[in-house]
């Protein structure tokens, strides 16, 4: 059998007190696209931050391509990553997508697109330029190359920051709910990037407010609530015929 893109094995994360996160356990494969959904405070977003380690999970593991992230415990009883190289290594392939984009403001469009390749790649600069023209013309954004993130609507920053993903050749894109700062006449420029990319095969997990995308677009869709999978189908499975009462009100609110 196949080795997963990414295995989830048993994830609790706590902050004090407080548990976000209390035994996740998932797993992707090459071209999937999952679609994780949930209500404010599900722990959606402190799920994708764990899996490349901008936060550290309490406990559990996280394998990407068979690799299992190595932590060690502290006298603390916190974790820490065991081996920085390995997370730099593993989080150049995991390239993840803000909601507020990210993008760095004293910088062209392009120049955000070529940094990460020159500066942790190490792609010549003419090489880097180049292939962020390409991507930057595959997001519509090639006019817009030399304009700074100031004078780009919401829509045009997001795919700015999508290209600039694709530029460090990810075996995963990781979309932190891309579209919820946008304005919705902005949302569609943003999902029809998405739709493609999809379409190409990338393997994607999307925390995500965007019902019709889960629902069309997505090999298989998560439900979190209260930092538990209590959903995990395919889109038929999950939106025909939902297993829990949790769920099918989440729907109601939404649709």
């Amino acid at each position: 059998m196949a080795t997963p893109a990414l295995k989830v094995e048993d994830i609790h994360k706590s902050f004090g007190s407080i548990k976000v996160l209390r035994g996740i356990s998932i797993e992707a494969y090459e071209q999937d696209v999952i679609s994780i959904l949930g209500s404010s405070g599900s722990g959606k977003s402190t799920l994708l931050r764990c899996i490349n380690l901008l936060e550290t999970p309490t406990s559990g593991k996280v394998y990407v391509k068979g690799e299992l992230i190595k932590m060690q415990e502290l006298r603390s009883g916190e974790r820490k990553a065991a081996d920085r190289k390995q997370v730099e290594r593993i989080r150049s392939k995991l390239a993840m997508v803000f909601q507020q984009f990210n993008l760095w403001a004293h910088m062209t469009v392009v120049q955000n697109v070529m940094e990460a390749p020159v500066n942790v790649l190490k792609v010549p600069k003419a090489e880097a330029k180049e292939r962020a023209e390409k991507l930057l013309q595959r997001v519509g954004l090639y006019e817009h190359r030399n304009y700074y993130p100031a004078h780009l609507s919401g829509g045009q920053m997001q795919r700015a920051a999508i290209a600039r993903a694709l530029a460090m050749e990810p075996d995963m894109l990781l979309f932190d709910e891309p579209t919820s700062a946008l304005d919705p006449e902005l949302v569609g420029e943003v999902l029809k990037v998405m739709r493609d990319l999809a379409e190409e095969g990338r393997t994607m997990l999307v925390v995500t407010h965007e019902m019709g995308f889960a629902r069309d677009v997505s090999s298989r869709v998560i439900f979190l609530d209260e930092g538990l999978v209590v959903e995990n189908g395919t889109p038929k499975q999950v939106f025909e015929h939902p297993k829990s009462d949790r769920f099918r009100e989440f729907l109601v609110g939404v649709f």
